[in-house]
C-alpha cells in the first residue's frame, strides 16, 4: 500500500475509533445484562426445579408412610400377638404407583387381573410410559443399574431399634437422611427411612432442564445480535456529528472561520455543535475587529504624522517661515499624536486586565458637579443646553479613581458636545440604588441606529463615518469608558434616548471589589 493511502487508512481508523468503542461498551454492557439475567434465571429454574423434586418426594415418602401404617395395622387387627411379618417392598410401591394413577388398578375395569409381564410386573396402563427408573416399579432383584436416584431405591423400613428390616441399607448418619415413624395404636412400629437425591435428575426431568436451558441460550444469543445492531446504529449517531466537529475544528484551526455544523440534535451533542458553532462566529468577529483595528490605527496614526510631515516640508522648503506660530502648530500636532498613543495604551492595559485605579474615598454628587461645571460653557458655545436633573440633595459616599470617573464623564459629555445638534439639549441623571450608583446622559437628535448601539464601544469604531476627524474625535472616547467602568466593577450600556439622540447609562457599584 501506497504511504498516502496508509496514512488515509489509519486517519479513517482514527476517526471510526469512537464509533468502534461506543459499540463495544454498549454491546458490552447488554451482553453482561442478558447473560446475567440468563445465568439468574438458569440457576434459579434449577434450584427451583430441585426444591420442586424434593417436595414431591417427601409428599410421596409421607403417602408410603400412610401405606405402611395401614398395613401393620392390619396385621395387628387380625391378629395382635403374632409378629410383624416383613412386608413386601415391591408390592408396596406397586400399590403406591396405583394410587398415584401411574398404573392401572387391576379391579377397575371390573375384569380379571391381568397375568403379569416377563417381570412380574403389572402391565401399565395404555398410553403410559413411567419415566426411566422412576422407582415406582422397581425390579424384583433391586433396582436396575443407573436407575439408583429412583424412589424405590432410597427407601427403607428400619426397626425401632435401629436395624435394618426392609429395603436398601440407609445409614442414619448419611446426609440429608429424612425418617418418618410408622405408629400402631400410637406406638412406634417402624421407621421409614428416606435418603434424597445425590446427583442430577433423571432422564426426563434432565431433558426438561436442557430444553430451557436451550431456550434461555437462544433468546440471549437472539438479544445479543438485536444489541450488536442497536449498538452500531447509536454508535454511527453519535460519532457522526463528533466526526463533524472534529473537521471543523480541523478547519477553524486552519484559519477557516466561516465553517458552521448543522446543528439537528437537541442533547448535549447538539449542545456542542452549537457551542462549537458560537466559537467560530466570535473567532471571526475578533478577526474582523483586529483587522479592521490594525485599518483604523495605521489611518488615526497617518493623519497627524502627515500634518507634521506637510508642515515640516512647507519649512524646508521655504513655503512657511520658522516662526513661534509655527512651532506653536507643531507642538499641538505632537500633542494631539500623543494623546491618541496615551487612549491606545490605555485601552491596551484594560485588554491585558492591568489598567491601573487608585480608588480613593469621594462624594459622587460632588464628582459629577464639577464635571458638568466645567463643560457648561463649552455647551452653550456650541448651541446646547446642559441640565442636571433632579439632582441629589445628599452626598453619595463611593470610592472610585477621581481621575479615571472625571475622564469617564468627561468622553460621554464631549462625546454629545460633537454629534448633537444645535439647538440641542443634554440632560444628567444621578441616583443610587442598592449599593449601585447609576449616572445617566440622555442627548437629543441626531439618534443612532439600533444596530450600531452594540458596537458603540469597540475601539475606533463610528456608528456614522460623516462624523469623522472634522467633529474632533477618533472613535476611542466610549471605548475608553467601557473600559473605565469595568475597572471600576461596572459597565455601560447605550440605547435610543426619550429626546430623540442616545442615552448612555453608566452603573457602578459604591464600593468596588477591587478597592479593598
Amino acid at each position: 500500500m501506497a504511504p498516502p493511502q496508509l496514512a488515509g487508512t489509519l486517519l479513517t481508523l482514527m476517526r471510526a475509533r469512537i464509533a468502534y468503542t461506543l459499540s463495544f461498551w454498549l454491546l458490552g454492557a447488554v451482553a453482561l445484562s442478558v447473560l446475567s439475567m440468563g445465568g439468574l434465571t438458569a440457576w434459579h429454574l434449577r434450584e427451583g426445579f430441585s426444591a420442586y423434586l424434593q417436595t414431591r418426594d417427601l409428599e410421596r415418602l409421607d403417602r408410603f408412610t400412610a401405606l405402611v401404617t395401614s398395613r401393620l395395622s392390619a396385621q395387628v387387627a387380625s391378629d395382635a400377638s403374632a409378629p410383624f411379618n416383613a412386608p413386601d417392598m415391591r408390592a408396596l410401591l406397586r400399590t403406591l404407583a396405583e394410587e398415584e394413577g401411574s398404573v392401572a388398578k387391576p379391579s377397575d375395569a371390573g375384569q380379571d387381573s391381568p397375568p403379569p409381564d416377563s417381570e412380574g410386573m403389572l402391565p401399565r396402563r395404555p398410553g403410559f410410559s413411567p419415566p426411566e427408573g422412576s422407582g415406582l416399579l422397581p425390579p424384583r432383584s433391586g433396582p436396575p443399574p443407573g436407575s439408583s436416584e429412583a424412589f424405590g431405591s432410597r427407601v427403607a423400613l428400619v426397626r425401632p431399634n435401629g436395624d435394618h428390616w426392609v429395603g436398601p441399607r440407609i445409614e442414619r448418619d448419611e446426609p440429608g437422611v429424612v425418617e418418618r415413624p410408622v405408629r400402631v395404636d400410637g406406638v412406634v412400629r417402624v421407621w421409614v427411612r428416606f435418603r434424597p437425591r445425590q446427583r442430577a435428575p433423571e432422564a426426563q426431568e434432565s431433558q426438561f432442564l436442557r430444553t430451557q436451558y436451550t431456550g434461555i441460550a437462544v433468546v440471549a444469543s437472539v438479544l445479543l445480535l438485536l444489541a450488536l445492531g442497536v449498538a452500531a446504529w447509536l454508535a454511527r449517531q453519535w460519532a457522526r456529528p463528533l466526526v463533524a466537529v472534529q473537521h471543523a475544528t480541523a478547519r477553524i484551526a486552519q484559519g477557516e472561520l466561516a465553517v458552521r455544523i448543522p446543528v439537528d440534535r437537541s442533547d448535549e451533542i447538539g449542545d456542542v455543535v452549537r457551542n462549537v458553532n458560537t466559537m467560530a462566529e466570535s473567532l471571526q468577529r475578533m478577526e474582523g475587529s483586529r483587522r479592521r483595528w490594525l485599518a483604523d490605527l495605521s489611518h488615526e496614526l497617518r493623519t497627524p504624522l502627515t500634518v507634521l510631515r506637510g508642515e515640516l516640508e512647507a519649512m524646508e522648503d521655504g513655503v512657511r517661515p520658522l516662526d513661534l506660530a509655527a512651532v506653536i502648530s507643531l507642538k499641538e500636532d505632537v500633542l494631539r499624536l500623543g494623546l491618541l498613543v496615551e487612549d491606545l495604551h490605555l485601552l491596551a492595559m484594560a485588554d491585558l486586565q492591568a489598567l491601573s485605579c487608585n480608588f480613593a474615598p469621594e462624594d459622587a454628587v460632588q464628582l459629577v458637579q464639577q464635571i458638568l461645571k466645567r463643560h457648561e460653557r463649552l455647551m452653550e458655545e456650541a448651541g446646547l443646553q446642559l441640565a442636571w436633573v433632579d439632582p441629589a440633595e445628599e452626598a453619595i459616599a463611593v470610592c472610585w479613581d477621581t481621575a479615571r470617573m472625571a475622564q469617564l464623564l468627561s468622553n460621554l459629555l464631549h462625546n454629545s458636545l460633537r454629534y448633537t445638534d444645535a439647538p440641542g439639549r443634554v440632560e444628567v441623571r444621578l441616583w443610587a440604588s442598592d449599593g449601585v450608583v447609576h449616572i445617566r446622559l440622555d442627548d437629543s437628535a441626531p439618534g443612532v441606529a439600533p444596530a450600531d448601539l452594540a458596537r458603540l464601544f469597540d475601539p475606533l469604531y463610528r456608528a456614522d463615518s460623516a462624523r469623522s476627524r472634522h467633529n474632533g474625535g477618533s472613535g476611542l472616547g466610549l471605548a475608553i469608558c467601557a473600559a473605565i467602568a469595568k475597572a471600576h466593577g461596572g459597565r455601560i450600556t447605550a440605547k435610543p434616548s426619550p429626546l430623540g439622540g442616545m442615552q448612555l447609562q453608566v452603573s457602578l457599584p459604591a464600593q468596588p471589589e477591587r478597592s479593598s
